[in-house]
C-alpha cells in the first residue's frame, strides 16, 4: 500500500472541505440566480405585452391604424435592446404591423386553430423568447372576444450575458475563498513540515551512526520538545554504543579463550570416539564371532539329528527328532538375536524377502512353541483366516523371530488361560498385502508405568513384568517390523491379558512355494470331532471345513452322547483332549466309547511325553498329535488310509543340432558344464578350456565358429586371451562373446571396445543365448518341462530350473556340484580369511557367486555378489566379518537341507 506524506495529509485535510463547501455554495447559489434572471427576463415580457395589448384592442377596434402604428413604435424604442420585434395580428391571425420587420419569422405565427388563454403563451428558440399576447374585447374571459395578439420577440443575448456573468463572478469568489483558505495552510506547512522533515533526517543520522544535528528554529511546542528529546536519546545512544563496545571486546576476549578450551576439549573428545568406536568395534567383532562359534556346535546338532532322521524310526521318535531339530534352531535364532542386536547398533540389520508358504511357516513355529505351553498347561491356538494368501514373498526368518519373540513372551508370563495367534490379511492390490498377526495372552496385564518401557529392552524392573523378560527380543521385533514396511502395538489391562500384534507389508507369489495336501481324498468324508476348549475347537473347525470335510463337533460330553445316539457311521473320529498322567483313563474311556462308530480315530493332546502318547496309542487310536495340530501332519494323518500312489511321467523332447564347432572357457567346472549342457543341444561339437592360456593354445590350432569366454580366470584373464586371439590364432574373426558373473555399469562397452562382440551377463538366460547364437551362427530352440520339487528354503526350485533351461538333469547335476563344492569353498574362504589374502578370497568368493547364477539359490547368490562388490570396491575381510558369517551360515544350511533331499526326481 502506498504511504501519504505529511504535506499531502495537509493539502487534503484544508483545502478539501473548503474545496468541497466552496462548490456547493456556489453551485447553489449559482443554479437559484441563474433561474432567477430567467425568470424575471419572462415576467418583464409578460409586463410589456399586457399594458400594450390593452392600449392596441381599442385602437385595432377602430381601425386607427397611425395611431396603433405609433403606439408599437413608442413600445418598441421605450424597451430597446430588450425588444428586437413587435408584431400584430388579427382575428383571422394575419399580420397587421411589425415594428422590424427584418427580425420576424414566419415561423413564429400561430395557425388559426391554436387558443391563445388570456394571461398569454410563453415560447423559446435558440436566440431568443417569443410572448404570444391575445387582443381580447373583455376581461372576463368566459364571455370575451379575441380581436388578434401581439407576438414579442425578445432576444436572449442580455439575459445570457447577465447569467454569464453571475457565473464568473461566483468563479472568481471561490477561488478567492480558497486562496485564502490556501494562506494558513502554506504557513502551516512551513512551521510544521521543515520541522519534521528535519527531526527524519536526525533519525535517519541516529540509525547511520552520524552526529545529530541541533535544530531549535521550530515554532510548535511539541515539534520542539520532540528535537531535544530526540537529540538527548543521540547522546545516550552513543553512549551505550560505546559500552556496547567495550562489551564486545571483552566478551570477544573471553570466546577466544573458551575457543582454546573448546579445541582442547574437541582434541579430548575425538580421542574418547575414536575409542568409544575401536570399543564398539571390539564388542561387535566379539559378539560376532562368539555367536558363530556357538553356532558351529548348534549346527553340529542340527546335522546329527538329520542324519538320524533318515535312519529306521517309530513315529515318536520321528516326532522327537524333529522337535529337537526345530528346537535346535529355534536356539540359534536365539543365538542369532545377539549378532542381529549387534548389527541394529551399526545399522546393518539385513532383510532377505523370498517366497515361502506362510501357513507352513506358522504350523513349524507353533510345535516350537507348545512345550513350553504345554509344561504350563495353556491352551496354544493358532487361527489363520482361510482368505489369507498362503504364498507370499518376505523374510521368513524375520518373520518368525518376531513372532516367536512375542508369542513366547506370552507364554512365559502367562500362568492359566490361552494363547491365541491371528493370523489376517489386507489385500492392497493384486501383487501387495498386509498381514496383521496379534498375540492375545489371558496374563496378568502389563502397568502403565511399564508399558512406555516395553520396546527399550535391558530393563531390570519387576521380574514378574513383560519388561524383565523382553530382554533384546521386542526392540528388535520392533527393529525388525519397521525395516519389513510394518508398525507394531499392543494393548493391556492390568489382570486382564494383553494382546500384542504387528504388521508386515508383503508381496504375493503366484506360484505355490508349499507342497499340496492330500486334501481330494478327504473331501466329503464325515468326522465326528470333540473339543472342549473353544479356542482350539473354532480353530481346528475352520481349518477342518476349509478340507472340505463334513464335520460335527461336540463341545460337551452331553452334545458328543446326542451325537453318538444317532448311531451314524463317521469315517474319521477326532479327540482333542487336555491330559495329564492322572487323566489317561478318561481319555481311554472317551475312545473306547467313539472308536465303534468311526473308521478310523486320532487324537488331539497337550503332552510331547513319550510314554503318555505311547499309552494312548496302544487303546486303540490310530494317530496321536499334539495340540495345535499341524496342518500338515494332521492332513496327512486323516488322509493316510485313503492316499494311493500316483506315477509321474516326465515328458522328453527331441532337438536339433546345428553343425557348428563352439570353445567354451570357465574356471569354474560348474558353469562350464552349465553352459556346454545348454549348448549341446543345439550344436555338435563343443571344446572347453579351464583358463584363458588354454583357449589361447587351442585357438592357435583349430578354428571355431564362436568362442565363449568367461572374464575373471587365472593364469590368464579373458581380456588378455581375448586380444591375443584377436592378434595371432586361427580366430581372428571368430565371434568371441564375453561372459561374466559380476556385471557392472560400463562393462559392455568397455568389454566391446576391447575387441569383444557381445557380452552375457551370469546367470545366463537361455533366450539371451539363443539369440546370441541365431545372431551368429544357426542354432534351435529348447523346451521345458515341469516338475515337482522337494521342500526347501534356499533353493528356488522354478528359478533353478530356468537356469537350467528346463532340463531336470541339469538342474539336478549343477545343483549336487554346488552342493559338493560347499564344503571345499568353505575351507578355501576360511584359509584366505586366515592368511588375511585378499585376492584370493575374491577369487573364492567370485567361483561361488558364478556357480550360485546357475542354481536358483538367490540367498547365497545375493551375498556372494554383495561380498564380491564390497572386495572389489577394497572393504577389507574385517568390515565384511558379518556378511561372511552369515554366507558360511547359508552354505552350512544348504548342505544339512541337501542331505534330506531324495536325489531320484
Amino acid at each position: 500500500m502506498k504511504k501519504i506524506g505529511l504535506r499531502t495529509w495537509l493539502w487534503l485535510c484544508s483545502l478539501l472541505p473548503a474545496l468541497l463547501v466552496s462548490v456547493f455554495c456556489a453551485g447553489y447559489f449559482s443554479y437559484v440566480r441563474y433561474h432567477e434572471l430567467a425568470f424575471s427576463f419572462n415576467e418583464r415580457a409578460r409586463d410589456i405585452a399586457l399594458p400594450l395589448a390593452m392600449s392596441s384592442q381599442d385602437l385595432l377596434s377602430r381601425q386607427n391604424m397611425p395611431a396603433l402604428q405609433q403606439l408599437l413604435e413608442s413600445a418598441h424604442r421605450f424597451n430597446s435592446p430588450r425588444l428586437s420585434n413587435i408584431s400584430l395580428f388579427n382575428a383571422q391571425y394575419q399580420p397587421v404591423l411589425h415594428t422590424n420587420s427584418q427580425q420576424f419569422d414566419k415561423s413564429l405565427r400561430l395557425n388559426v386553430s391554436d387558443t391563445l388563454p388570456a394571461f398569454g403563451l410563453l415560447s423559446e428558440n435558440n436566440n431568443s423568447v417569443i410572448f404570444y399576447q391575445p387582443l381580447l374585447t373583455s376581461t372576463d374571459s368566459a364571455h370575451s372576444q379575441q380581436l388578434g395578439y401581439l407576438l414579442l420577440q425578445l432576444p436572449k443575448a442580455q439575459l445570457q450575458l447577465q447569467q454569464q456573468n453571475m457565473l464568473l463572478n461566483t468563479a472568481a469568489l471561490t477561488l478567492a475563498f480558497m486562496l485564502l483558505i490556501m494562506l494558513p495552510t502554506l504557513l502551516l506547512l512551513r512551521n510544521l513540515h521543515r520541522p519534521i522533515k528535519h527531526i527524519v533526517r536526525n533519525l535517519q543520522q541516529l540509525l547511520n551512526g552520524e552526529t545529530v544535528e541541533v535544530d531549535t528554529s521550530a515554532i510548535i511546542n511539541e515539534l520542539v520538545v520532540l528535537q531535544q528529546n530526540l537529540n538527548l536519546l543521540g547522546m545516550q545512544l552513543c553512549a551505550q554504543e560505546n559500552e556496547l563496545q567495550q562489551q564486545i571486546e571483552q566478551v570477544t576476549c573471553d570466546l577466544q579463550q573458551s575457543m582454546e578450551q573448546l579445541e582442547v576439549q574437541n582434541i579430548e573428545l575425538e580421542f574418547a570416539k575414536r575409542k568409544a568406536q575401536e570399543d564398539n568395534r571390539q564388542k561387535s567383532e566379539f559378539l560376532a564371532k562368539m555367536s558363530h562359534e556357538l553356532r558351529t556346535p548348534l549346527n553340529g546338532v542340527i546335522g546329527f539329528s538329520r542324519q538320524l532322521l533318515k535312519t529306521q524310526l517309530t513315529s515318536s521318535q520321528h516326532d522327537y527328532l524333529t522337535i529337537i531339530q526345530k528346537s535346535a534352531n529355534s536356539l540359534l535364532h536365539l543365538v542369532n538375536d545377539v549378532q542381529d542386536f549387534s548389527k541394529l547398533e551399526e545399522g546393518r540389520l539385513s532383510i532377505n524377502p523370498e517366497p515361502f508358504s506362510l501357513r507352513d511357516l506358522l504350523n513349524d513355529a507353533i510345535e516350537l512353541l507348545a512345550a513350553n505351553a504345554f509344561e504350563k498347561q495353556l491352551e496354544l491356538v493358532l487361527m489363520v483366516e482361510p482368505s489369507c494368501p498362503d504364498d507370499v514373498v518376505a523374510d521368513p526368518v524375520r518373520f518368525v523371530q518376531i513372532l516367536m519373540n512375542i508369542a513366547g513372551n506370552a507364554i512365559k508370563f502367562t500362568e492359566h488361560g490361552s494363547i491365541v495367534i491371528r493370523v489376517s490379511a489386507t489385500l492392497l492390490n493384486e501383487e501387495q498385502l498386509i498381514l496383521h498377526c496379534s498375540v492375545q495372552d489371558t496374563g496378568q496385564g502389563i502397568s502403565e508405568e511399564q508399558q512406555s518401557q516395553l520396546f527399550q529392552g535391558f530393563s531390570h524392573s519387576d521380574a514378574r513384568s513383560h519388561q524383565s523378560g523382553s530382554g533384546l527380543g521386542l526392540m528388535i521385533s520392533q527393529r525388525l517390523v519397521k525395516a519389513m514396511n510394518g508398525k507394531i502395538g499392543f494393548e493391556s489391562k492390568q489382570a486382564e491379558g494383553s494382546t500384542f500384534w504387528f504388521t508386515v507389508k508383503c508381496l504375493r507369489h503366484q506360484l505355490s512355494v508349499a507342497d499340496n495336501l492330500p486334501l481330494e481324498v478327504l473331501e466329503n468324508k464325515s468326522l465326528l470331532y470333540f473339543e472342549s476348549q473353544q479356542h482350539s475347537r473354532e480353530a481346528t473347525l475352520s481349518l477342518l471345513h476349509s478340507w472340505g470335510l463334513q464335520v460335527t463337533a461336540c463341545a460337551t460330553k452331553g452334545q458328543l452322547q446326542q451325537a453318538l445316539a444317532h448311531n451314524q457311521h463317521y469315517d474319521i473320529g477326532l479327540i482333542g483332549r487336555t491330559v495329564a498322567l492322572n487323566q489317561v483313563n478318561q481319555v481311554l474311556a472317551l475312545m473306547q466309547q467313539i472308536k465303534p462308530h468311526c473308521s478310523n480315530t486320532y487324537l488331539l493332546v497337550n503332552t510331547l511325553s513319550p510314554h503318555l502318547r505311547e499309552t494312548l496309542l496302544s487303546s486303540g487310536a490310530d494317530g496321536c498329535l499334539s495340540k495345535p495340530p499341524h496342518l500338515r501332519k494332521l492332513a496327512s494323518a486323516l488322509a493316510s488310509p485313503y492316499l494311493t500312489q500316483q506315477k509321474v511321467v516326465d515328458e522328453q523332447t527331441v532337438r536339433s543340432q546345428a553343425s557348428i564347432r563352439v570353445l567354451t572357457v570357465d574356471d569354474n567346472g560348474a558353469n562350464l558344464k552349465l553352459i556346454n549342457t545348454l549348448l549341446a543341444e543345439h550344436v555338435e561339437q563343443i571344446e572347453s578350456a579351464q583358463d584363458g592360456a588354454e583357449a589361447w593354445h587351442k585357438a592357435t590350432q583349430r578354428a571355431y565358429d564362436i568362442i565363449f569366454m568367461d572374464i575373471n580366470m587365472p593364469v590368464m584373464d579373458g581380456i588378455t586371451a581375448c586380444q591375443r586371439i584377436r592378434q595371432s590364432s586361427l580366430n581372428e574373426h571368430t565371434p568371441i562373446i564375453a561372459v561374466t558373473a559380476h556385471a557392472i555399469d560400463g562393462e559392455r562397452e568397455r568389454l566391446l571396445k576391447l575387441g569383444f562382440n557381445e557380452f552375457l551377463s551370469k546367470p545366463l538366460d537361455e533366450n539371451i543365448l539363443h539369440c546370441c547364437l541365431q545372431e551368429f551362427c544357426p542354432s534351435s530352440r529348447v523346451a521345458e518341462t515341469d516338475r515337482s520339487w522337494p521342500i526347501s528354503k534356499l533353493v528356488d526350485w522354478p528359478l533353478s530350473l530356468e537356469r537350467a533351461s528346463g532340463k531336470c538333469s541339469l538342474m539336478k547335476e549343477m545343483l549336487l556340484m554346488l552342493v559338493n563344492s560347499i564344503t571345499a569353498s568353505r575351507v578355501a574362504i576360511q584359509q584366505a580369511l586366515a592368511s588375511d589374502d585378499i585376492q584370493q578370497l575374491l577369487q573364492q568368493i567370485h567361483k561361488l557367486h558364478g556357480a550360485c547364477c546357475y542354481t536358483g539359490v538367490p540367498r547365497l547368490k545375493q551375498l556372494a555378489e554383495l561380498l564380491e562388490t564390497q572386495l572389489k570396491l577394497g572393504k577389507t575381510a574385517t568390515q565384511l566379518e558379518p556378511e561372511l558369517l552369515e554366507l558360511d551360515d547359508v552354505m552350512q544350511a544348504l548342505w544339512h537341507e541337501s542331505q534330506q533331499w531324495i536325489w531320484d526326481w
